[in-house]
């Protein structure tokens, strides 16, 4: 009888999990893979406080809001006749802070779509972009180069209308939220802005069900409560010793930690 020979077995290196390329092929997955929008909505929320943060800040130091542009418009066309009479430049400081905001979305919105509006990395790097933005607009502001006290005098544009730079920058990182909240597909939670969000709520024929049977509109109410504590605790912390810059530290703060939250967020099941 003729002795069989068997064929050695070859390791292959490529498909062991403990190869060097398969580690880089699993970590370049990773930063690819698409996230469930699961409890995303909270991310929405945190979103709505920080505008709240930011808008209510801006608006004590510069008349203007960063996020909440149907208030800038009105600015705007009250520039027209010269109003108000105690802010001269105010209508100029809301349209750079609509045309900051219009031109964040749109970039926003395109680069996210080209590479995958909910994939890890896009969301990360995302988030980390708005945040490099404030803090470039709270490092000028810390070094006291732009005009920001109820006390400083050259609050009426000053020659060179240096605030209009901090509120470039914090206006078109504010459109970068909203369009990670556009793209989870949280799209009752529009994070910056509150009139469509009341009609939403009074017109909702499911307004009085229990809060399991009508999510939605847990969601709005939840938008305008968060809002408002941001607004409030914005408020406070201009009145403090650390002004305005306390404030956008700390939303700074919160976006960088969503920021590496989404490193560590659930992947969606795979199709």
């Amino acid at each position: 009888m003729e002795k069989q020979t068997e064929t050695p077995v070859v390791p292959d290196l490529e498909a062991s999990p403990d190869a060097p390329d398969a580690q880089k092929t699993t970590v370049t997955q990773r930063w690819k893979q698409n996230l469930t929008t699961t409890h995303a909505d909270l991310v929405c929320l945190l979103l709505c406080f920080l505008t709240g943060l930011c808008d209510s800040s801006a608006y004590n130091a510069w008349s203007c809001f960063l996020g909440m542009q149907t208030g800038n418009t009105i600015f705007l066309g009250l520039g027209a006749s010269n109003q108000p009479n105690n802010k001269p430049f105010g209508w100029l400081k809301s349209l750079v802070s609509i045309l900051a905001f219009f031109f964040g979305a749109m970039i926003f919105s395109i680069a996210m779509r080209a590479v995958g509006a909910v994939r890890r990395g896009t969301l990360f790097v995302s988030f980390l972009v708005q945040t490099l933005l404030i803090i470039i607009a709270v490092a000028l502001i810390e070094a006291d180069l732009i005009p920001h006290t109820s006390d400083d005098a050259k609050l009426d544009g000053g020659p060179l209308f240096l605030e209009l730079i901090p509120i470039a920058l914090l206006a078109f990182q504010s459109a970068g939220g909203m369009t990670c909240s556009r793209s989870l597909g949280y799209n009752e939670i529009p994070t910056v802005v509150l009139t469509s969000v009341y009609f939403d709520i009074a017109s909702d024929p499911k307004i009085t069900d229990k809060p399991t049977g009508n999510v939605k509109r847990n969601r709005r109410v939840g938008g305008v409560v968060a809002l408002l504590i941001g607004a409030i605790v914005g408020g406070w912390l201009s009145k403090s010793s650390g002004g305005m810059e306390s404030a956008l530290w700390m939303a700074a703060g919160i976006k960088l930690v969503a920021a590496f939250g989404w490193l560590f967020w659930k992947a969606a099941p795979a199709k």
